[in-house]
């Protein structure tokens, strides 16, 4: 077994973990570390494919933002008597079990009979994307950035209108 693969696997594993554990904890706040340690595992993934710049995105955009945007949100509600899962029979349990586990091996079954090529190239570097959006898409980044300019004064706007 190589290193990469040891790695795939640890994190492959670490993120299904993970993203069971946001189902089935009881706590928000456990559900919200659960979810940030899968957004990390999946950056792990991101970066043995040799995308960093992907990967570091994953951890800025989902890691820290997303993940306090959950905190703040737990913080500002009062969610002490809400239930999330509620009360299942046993056979309805079972039987989402087999569903799941048939899928599963529905999917790995199909994933093991493709044939993929053999792709050399590389994509996802950082070099690579600031090529391709300030090169062949500078127009619409600029755009991109006028439109999110305009989304920020018209909140700004709002907000103000709501304090008077």
């Amino acid at each position: 077994m190589t290193p990469q693969l040891i790695f795939f696997l640890i994190l492959a594993v670490m993120a299904i973990a993970c993203a069971v554990l946001v189902i089935s904890l009881k706590k928000i706040s456990h559900r919200i570390i659960a979810m940030a340690f899968c957004f990390f595992a999946i950056a792990g993934l991101y970066f043995l494919l040799r995308a960093e710049f992907i990967g570091i995105v994953q951890i800025i955009v989902y890691v820290g933002a997303l993940s306090i945007l959950f905190i703040f949100g737990m913080m500002m509600t009062d969610h002490r008597n809400v239930t999330f899962v509620p009360d299942r029979k046993r056979g309805h349990k079972i039987l989402s079990f087999l569903g799941v586990g048939t899928l599963l091996g529905l999917m790995l079954y199909g994933i093991s009979t493709l044939d993929f090529p053999v792709n050399e190239a590389q994509g996802g570097t950082g070099e690579e994307i600031g090529i391709q959006l300030y090169g062949h898409y500078v127009i619409a980044v600029q755009g991109v950035g006028i439109l999110l300019l305009a989304a920020l004064v018209g909140a700004v706007v709002l907000a103000r209108k709501e304090a008077e």
